[in-house]
């Protein structure tokens, strides 16, 4: 569906800006609140009728930019503005450093680098009886001694923004295999839960 590529495509361009930018805007927030409530200098009136339609318009409006900049980096012309403008981003201390690690993340997660996650899975997490879905990155083959044979590296993202996730060390046979794709487990992660991968059709005999 042209309307899902373009969504993704938006998506992936834009979560390591957007998380650069939630990372500083998270600093910039506690300088505030050690100088004072500065703030409340920036607040908006808000009609009271209207309060309970606002979250729904911010979603409505996020999905049409996201969208709309897929359009754009989707043809040339485009892939070269955002190209020049991540050169500019990238050279800005400490932001540069951020940028480049997320835009890595999220690379693997939309299959735009040949770090790509090899699959999805479950893992016990946090506590027993519950899970959490994870990509494996690579086995671990030794390389983090003392862990012996056996270990892989696999990253659990968070739900809407699955570049913002952690990772896990974890025996490989404690991974519970998933029969769906990558693909299918990112939407699932940015749907937050709603977009559930369609069950595989039965096996004719």
């Amino acid at each position: 569906m042209r309307l899902e590529r373009y969504f993704l495509a938006g998506l992936a361009a834009l979560l390591p800006l957007l998380v650069t930018l939630w990372i500083l805007a998270w600093v910039y927030r506690q300088a505030l609140w050690l100088f004072g409530g500065l703030l409340d200098l920036l607040g908006l009136s808000i009609p009271p009728a209207l309060e309970p339609l606002v979250p729904l318009f911010g979603i409505a409006l996020a999905v049409l930019l996201v969208v709309l900049f897929g359009m754009l980096v989707s043809n040339w012309v485009g892939r070269r503005t955002v190209e020049a403008l991540e050169r500019a981003f990238v050279l800005v201390p400490l932001v540069g450093d951020i940028y480049r690690a997320v835009k890595q993340i999220t690379a693997g997660l939309f299959g735009r680098s040949e770090l790509q996650f090899s699959r999805a899975a479950l893992i016990e997490y946090p506590r027993r009886g519950t899970y959490a879905l994870c990509f494996v990155v690579q086995p671990v083959a030794g390389r983090l001694p003392p862990l012996p044979e056996g270990h892989v590296v696999v990253v659990v993202p968070t739900s809407p923004v699955p570049a913002s996730g952690f990772l896990l060390v974890v025996p490989e046979e404690e991974l519970i295999p998933l029969a769906i794709g990558v693909d299918d487990a990112i939407r699932f992660v940015v749907s937050v839960g709603f977009l559930l991968p369609e069950p595989a059709p039965p096996r004719r005999l």
